[in-house]
């Protein structure tokens, strides 16, 4: 092994066989008739002694075109692990198509912004980095970085195909490529293909976050609607539909680790590591997350006291206790809301989030007063429809205008970062 000095990153070194340096071709050949043993016995451990961390990573990309994750995973680790502060971005920008493939990108964006700072000035790092951003959500993102690609090497076909791919998946809910993105789109989508792109790359498959988002909610209301009623039959409904849903989200937890190697609580961590790092790194980023991070605030009230404000509005009052159990189990609701943005961003950003800036305060203040309003009315035993009714529209006005406060803001803290880029 090369220990930490690295091998420069390329087949063929000077102490290597002349083969070495086809071995590449020859290995993505055999892949691609599916004969994985062959392309295995190429990559032998001399090969990937030889070859250092680029050795590493070939073997890599053979188990995770066999679908064995977590030995190909581990071929990457070990290949970063040998990497020197000398390598060469390639062997960076190969770890990252090979973490992506693995359905890993947020590790594979720590190593694409190794392979940026390995080489500043080169066009296939900022190809990854795009590819990573766009599997992240993050299209503005994966647009500049698919821009800059572009920007360094015009004749270069994948930088091209980087960013017809990035302008695709910023389609909206019709599958529409906004109008402003639709020329440069066009152009790259033209260029690509005169320099020889296959046209089924072009174009980035969409996800299932939108979908995903919305089923999500609809599930909620649902279940809000059902616990609202008060009926039995509907809450032992409710318990059921949360039940299963936990039970699928289990499931699906317990298919990734198995199919990754890696633990959820281990993959958790490296996800916190590159978030941390790249809000350090970019102030605008941390301004979106920590608007975002308050968003949440104005739900705790909806999810408590907005339910017996509207059985009171409705004739049937909820006893004392009930009210009281209801406006307590807020307190705990904004409590865990805080601990999770610490553990996930660190304590200072939680501090500048919800105690530091003045949407954050504005958010606790407002939930505040709807709880304490909606104990106030039933410590005093009040039975009048009129102001139960009142404190539930107080509820749903909040809810608007809170949602109102918290996306003005951070819609224009993307565009300001957006321009930025």
């Amino acid at each position: 092994m090369n220990g930490g000095e690295g091998d420069g990153g390329a087949f063929g070194a000077a102490d290597a066989p002349d083969d070495d340096a086809s071995s590449g071709e020859r290995v993505h050949a055999l892949v691609g008739q599916g004969r994985y043993a062959e392309a295995h016995a190429l990559v032998s451990d001399a090969f990937v002694e030889r070859n250092g961390s680029a050795g590493y990573l070939l073997r890599a990309w053979v188990l995770a075109q066999e679908k064995r994750a977590p030995e190909a995973r581990e071929a990457v680790d070990w290949a970063l692990a040998i990497a020197g502060p000398a390598e060469a971005a390639d062997v960076f920008v190969l770890a990252g198509v090979v973490l992506l493939s693995l359905d890993e990108a947020h590790a594979a964006l720590t190593v694409a912004l190794r392979a940026g700072g390995a080489d500043p000035d080169g066009w296939e790092p900022s190809v990854l980095l795009s590819d990573v951003y766009r599997r992240l959500g993050r299209v503005p993102d994966a647009v500049a970085a698919a821009r800059r690609a572009v920007a360094l090497a015009p004749p270069e076909a994948e930088a091209q195909v980087a960013l017809a791919r990035s302008l695709t998946s910023g389609r909206g809910l019709l599958g529409r490529i906004p109008r402003r993105h639709r020329p440069e789109h066009q152009a790259a989508v033209e260029r690509a293909l005169l320099l020889g792109a296959d046209p089924s790359e072009l174009t980035a498959p969409r996800g299932g976050a939108v979908a995903g988002v919305v089923a999500l909610v609809l599930l909620v209301g649902v279940q809000l609607f059902r616990i609202e009623g008060g009926n039995p039959w509907q809450l032992v409904a409710a318990g059921v539909a949360v039940a299963a849903s936990t039970g699928v989200v289990a499931v699906l937890l317990v298919s990734a680790r198995r199919s990754s190697g890696t633990t959820l609580r281990q993959r958790l961590r490296g996800i916190r590591a590159t978030v941390r790092t790249e809000l350090a790194a970019d102030p605008g980023l941390r301004r979106i997350r920590e608007i975002n991070a308050v968003a949440a605030v104005p739900l705790v009230p909806l999810l408590t006291t907005a339910l017996p404000a509207d059985r009171a509005g409705e004739g049937h009052p909820w006893p004392q206790w009930a009210v009281a159990l209801a406006t307590c189990a807020a307190l705990p609701l904004l409590l865990l809301l805080a601990l999770a943005v610490r553990w996930w961003y660190g304590g200072p950003f939680a501090r500048r989030a919800f105690l530091g800036s003045r949407l954050g305060r504005f958010h606790l203040t407002g939930a505040a007063a709807l709880l304490t309003t909606t104990l106030a009315l039933s410590v005093t035993h009040t039975t009048a429809k009129p102001p139960w009714t009142a404190l539930l529209l107080a509820h749903l006005t909040w809810l608007v205008l809170a949602t109102a406060t918290t996306a003005v803001p951070a819609a224009r803290a993307r565009a300001e970062r957006i321009r930025a880029l």
